[in-house]
């Protein structure tokens, strides 16, 4: 599609380097000289430097043959210019960026086929965050109370090992309630069956009628905090030594050891093989580990050492043998949770890269 853009600010910005990603055709027309130029420079578009509401420089860009055009200037008032101006040329989509909820009416009077207004989204997540914490990300789905959001189900949620088709079938699953999509293996998203588990630590993606949110959110979350048994309390003291994971919440590490299990293996015991799926990643409690990889040699590893994150957080196949040396007590977490933490502490994934930049990956 022909794209064009009125505005190049911060928020038109992040919407041209998108259009440019997905391969649309984008024009951006903006009035200060130094943001077209950073434009073309940054994402190669095609740039005018003059007014989205002069005559003239649209008709330079080529507006009438147009598919979309977006009014993304930092004025309510340039963009309902631009907006009547786009759809008196016959631009068929018109998208507007209503910065006072006050001007939609105005925007509709001029044709605006869609109207974001800043002021809603912003007050909907800030709702969202303080009614309901446990959510990570909400979208209204058109003009009723359908909502789309994101949800993780902590180890400990009284669904956590069910399929889809089981948690539905729950009494206390809201019948309006809907999967739309879970988390990999691999992090990416898939869309579920009605066969697909859901463990602890996955995010899964829902479509709900906002009402419904609070019978939803005590379907799926743990009424209160579990007790760590002994074997897990282990674990969270282990998993607190990790240099890495120093940086992480309390209730994030709790959620760790919650779902990581202590794991005894006798001398000699090999643990993975370079080229097996990393399922899991290991911190080591007592006795020793080798790691053999090609190239690389070999190195001893003893406690707290931690070893195979790489592959537990890429999913990619293990690129070193871990044979145990002297008999050894390990913590074995799994690869889905701690991608889960991971994913949610940005600070915890430069601490991990800091880490293996200091001592080279070990997958």
């Amino acid at each position: 599609m022909y794209v064009v853009v009125a505005g190049g600010g911060h928020m038109g910005t992040h919407l041209v380097s998108r259009l440019v990603a997905e391969g649309h055709e984008t024009l951006v027309i903006d009035i200060d000289r130094t943001v077209t130029e950073r434009l073309f420079a940054e994402q190669g578009v095609v740039v005018l430097t003059g007014s989205a509401t002069d005559i003239q420089v649209l008709d330079q860009a080529g507006i009438k043959r147009a598919d979309v055009a977006v009014a993304m200037t930092g004025r309510d008032a340039d963009n309902l210019s631009f907006c009547l101006l786009a759809r008196y040329y016959g631009v068929p989509r018109v998208l507007a960026r209503m910065l006072n909820p006050q001007y939609e009416v105005p925007y509709r009077l001029v044709g605006a086929t869609k109207i974001h207004s800043e002021a809603e989204i912003l007050v909907n997540s800030f709702l969202t965050s303080i009614e309901f914490p446990e959510i990570g990300a909400l979208m209204q789905v058109g003009k009723g109370d359908i909502v789309a959001f994101e949800v993780r189900i902590a180890p400990g949620s009284p669904v956590e090992g069910q399929s889809v088709s089981e948690i539905v079938r729950r009494p206390d699953f809201p019948r309006r309630c809907v999967f739309i999509g879970v988390e990999g293996p691999s992090g990416e998203v898939e869309v579920p069956g009605g066969g697909t588990v859901i463990g602890g630590g996955t995010s899964v993606m829902l479509a709900a009628h906002r009402p419904d949110l609070p019978q939803l959110l005590r379907c799926l979350t743990p009424t209160a905090a579990a007790a760590l048994t002994d074997e897990q309390k282990e674990a969270l003291e282990t998993l607190s030594m990790v240099s890495f994971l120093a940086g992480v919440a309390r209730e994030d590490l709790t959620a760790l050891a919650a779902g990581a299990r202590l794991e005894k293996r006798a001398r000699g015991t090999t643990l993975y093989r370079a080229g097996e799926p990393g399922d899991r990643f290991y911190v080591l409690r007592r006795g020793s580990v080798e790691l053999e990889g090609a190239g690389r040699g070999r190195s001893l590893l003893r406690p707290p050492a931690y070893f195979g994150e790489m592959s537990a957080l890429t999913g990619e196949a293990r690129t070193q043998t871990a044979h145990v040396a002297e008999d050894a007590e390990l913590v074995a977490l799994d690869s889905g949770a701690f991608r889960s933490v991971l994913l949610r502490n940005p600070f915890l994934a430069i601490e991990l890269a800091k880490a293996l930049s200091d001592r080279g990956q070990v997958g």
